[in-house]
């Protein structure tokens, strides 16, 4: 049930590294003003772009994601002891 989840994260992390990566290579054009580097624009710089950028953001997410995973814990911990409460009350 989880994998579908993990599985779309990913498919729009990917989507946001392409993009991040076409916007990081013109940003860098358009602000330094460099026309040397506009053999960045190419395939193979597009590519180096994203395998330093993809990585980075599914790093950032799995670090935003282990404080989530804790407080599911926490939670589920919390809901399970209210329903072995209210298990107890209504066998009396």
């Amino acid at each position: 049930m989880r994998l579908p989840h993990v599985k779309r994260k990913v498919m729009v992390t990917l989507l946001f590294s392409i993009l991040a990566s076409i916007g990081g290579i013109i940003h860098g054009l358009f602000f330094d003003v460099d026309i040397t580097q506009l053999k960045r624009l190419s395939l193979e710089g597009f590519l180096l772009t994203f395998l330093v950028v993809f990585p980075t953001l599914l790093l950032l997410e799995w670090i935003f994601d282990l404080e989530d995973k804790e407080e599911f814990k926490s939670l589920e911990k919390r809901i399970s002891n209210l329903e072995k409460e209210n298990r107890w009350k209504n066998k009396q």
